[in-house]
């Protein structure tokens, strides 16, 4: 089967087979008395549910009153996120014999897939999952606790531990905290971080000329980004790779468009991808912590900066992992709490109703919130990383595999809005972060791709390459690394869109889930997916026009895109921006410290990643690794400026 890497795919897929044993589940299971409402047909079951990426599995043994065994056996989910769930859940739930275990924080989605999953084997041994779910669990909460370190970091994500790292190196006595209970952030499912001159760079003769770099980073914000800041970055991000390969983290330099971004094929080359994947590189940086004398508490969430009567920042209330206080004295403070992107409610009143949420479901304004409330400045609340496009994902849910659909929203076919309008040059679909912006200025952030069956004929015998060729100009030259922890590279992708394929199977069965609409005229069409006839139809006849004129007289699209919609039956393909997350909420300064609304540095006090404000405008910057070079060189900045505070 087809899978073209032009957009998101499946996260690389590992069959992991775990005992209750590997679990830690069995040590304490004999101890807990079943629940009276517990009654089974002894056995063993199999029960499946929904992960974030495919199916799971899980083999549950029954005796006549109790779980005795909870052990997975398939599973498509993400490494460095999926393994704690996997290890405490079951434990959990043999322990209590309960299904009302807590989700593990930053592993939510598999854990409640675990959960449900051992559900459907109860309800199979004759069991009252429901009940189950009742189950109360009964937990102490810990003593209070204080400390003492010279610089306390919190959120373990790329900016947290790359200032945690930078931090130590200075010789601070230096603290990460993290309120989940893996790793999670967007660091990890990224692709690779920009950079101007780093070794790679100068060894391949790449590297990229500076005024250019500025300049298009600070047009692309109208210029209401932070000029020193900016210079600050870019003259930073280029040593920041060299350090974090220094680290053990891989990162190769890729030439611009690899990803599918034909727009950018012939500009610089400024991502330096991840050859291990995100989560495999942030652990090797945090091993260096540990190694280094540096200290690391996942479950830890910092609720309260403290301040001394002069309004320094003095450290953090935060909570232990058994939910005892824990009051941490520090010189210095680090930020870096991802934005907040996973908070429904800020993103509603910052964006609106059809916003939604991101990537990251951990990130939720905690440092936003806790730097206002030491007086610093709000800037960049309103910069979201739209970025990419993604089938209707409230219908998509309902099919076996949509991952072919996310090929089609990449390519440039006619786009109608969710009033039958045509409203942009479809051709902005070759860069991401201007197709996605586009997309969510719609009403709803989505809107309807329309084909006809001369799409699924053509790309039946010649393969998508027909509709867009993304991947001729890296031929004979390989390039690749992993996104979203998935290898991917040039080669793989250039054969799956000249490889035929046949789109019926996928097409009927996004039909009926919905997030594809079929009619026999546009008329039709338009009925269907509730739009004006006559203004569906006047847009798509104009459209056709252009087409067979080789001009489009409207958003002068390139004549090489402009395909007719005129051979029936006629698709509509529902599509949504996608948000990643957020990308500013505090003022910040070169130094990277948080300034009050006089841009006066407020004592103690750092912001580093989607938590700092001033990198950008009002949208994403159109550069490779713009975000995750800025996470990086802004945290690593962070903590060796919070470390040299501490010191004196």
């Amino acid at each position: 089967m087809k899978k073209c890497r032009i957009t998101l795919s499946l996260v690389l897929c590992i069959t992991l087979i775990l005992s209750v044993a590997g679990c830690g589940g069995n040590k304490d299971s004999s101890k807990s008395p079943p629940s009276d409402k517990s009654s089974y047909k002894a056995g063993t079951y199999t029960g499946v549910s929904k992960g974030n990426n495919g199916p799971i599995k899980v083999e549950v043994v029954f005796s006549d009153d109790r779980i005795t065994s909870v052990a997975i056996k398939e599973h498509n989910e993400t490494p460095g996120i999926y393994e704690k769930a996997a290890e405490r859940i079951p434990a959990d739930i043999l322990e209590h014999q309960s299904l009302a275990v807590d989700a593990v924080s930053g592993a939510t989605v598999v854990s409640t897939a675990i959960i449900e999953a051992v559900a459907d084997a109860v309800q199979q041994a004759g069991g009252d999952a429901q009940a189950l779910k009742s189950v109360a669990v009964k937990k102490q909460v810990g003593k209070a606790e204080e400390m003492t370190v010279d610089v306390v970091v919190v959120g373990a994500g790329a900016a947290g531990t790359a200032a945690a790292l930078a931090s130590l190196e200075k010789g601070a006595n230096t603290l990460l905290i993290e309120k989940t209970a893996v790793a999670s952030g967007a660091g990890t499912l990224a692709g690779g971080m920009f950079a101007l001159d780093s070794k790679q760079q100068k060894e391949q003769n790449k590297v990229v000329d500076k005024e250019w770099l500025f300049k298009k980073y600070m047009e692309t914000s109208n210029y209401h980004a932070n000029a020193r800041l900016v210079r600050t970055i870019m003259d930073n991000a280029g040593k920041t790779v060299d350090w974090m390969i220094e680290n053990g983290a891989k990162l190769v330099l890729t030439d611009p468009g690899q990803s599918g971004q034909k727009a950018l094929v012939g500009t610089p080359a400024t991502i330096h991808g991840y050859v291990e994947g995100g989560s495999v590189a942030l652990e090797k940086l945090r091993k260096q912590i540990e190694s280094k004398g540096g200290k690391i508490m996942f479950e830890t969430p910092a609720e309260q900066l403290i301040k001394d009567d002069r309004g320094n920042v003095t450290g953090v209330i935060a909570k232990k992992a058994d939910g005892g206080e824990l009051k941490i004295h520090a010189k210095s403070v680090v930020l870096a709490t991802g934005g907040y992107g996973g908070n429904a409610e800020m993103m509603k009143e910052h964006f609106g109703e059809k916003a939604k949420t991101g990537l990251i479901a951990s990130a939720t304004g905690d440092g936003l919130k806790m730097a206002w409330g030491a007086g610093a400045a709000e800037f960049g609340t309103d910069v979201a990383q739209w970025y990419h496009y993604m089938p209707n994902p409230d219908l998509t849910g309902k099919m076996k595999d949509p991952y072919d659909l996310w090929d089609l929203t990449a390519l440039p076919l006619l786009w109608v809005n969710n009033n039958g309008q045509r409203y942009i040059n479809e051709d902005i679909v070759f860069d991401f972060a201007y197709g996605s912006s586009a997309i969510y200025e719609q009403p709803g952030a989505s809107h309807w791709a329309l084909f006809d069956q001369q799409l699924i004929e053509t790309v039946k015998t010649k393969g998508l390459i027909a509709y867009a060729d993304l991947y001729s100009s890296f031929k004979g030259k390989k390039q690749g690394f992993m996104e979203f922890n998935e290898p991917f590279d040039t080669d793989t992708n250039y054969k799956s869109t000249v490889t035929p394929f046949d789109y019926t199977p996928t097409i009927e069965e996004a039909i009926q889930s919905g997030v594809i609409v079929k009619g026999d005229t546009i008329a039709e069409l338009a009925s269907k997916i509730g739009v004006d006839e006559k203004t569906l139809t006047a847009n798509v006849d104009r459209y056709n026009g252009f087409s067979r004129k080789g001009v489009d007289e409207d958003f002068f699209k390139n004549k090489e895109y402009l395909h007719p919609v005129e051979k029936g039956p006629f698709y509509a393909l529902s599509t949504s921006a996608r948000g990643l997350g957020t990308l500013g909420g505090v003022k910040i300064n070169e130094n990277i410290q948080a300034v009050n609304d006089q841009d006066k540095p407020i004592p103690g006090l750092w912001v580093a990643g989607n938590d700092a404000g001033g990198m950008y405008g009002n949208t994403y910057i159109t550069i490779e690794g713009g975000t995750l070079g800025f996470a990086y060189t802004s945290g690593k900045l962070a903590g060796g400026n919070a470390a040299a505070y501490a010191k004196k």
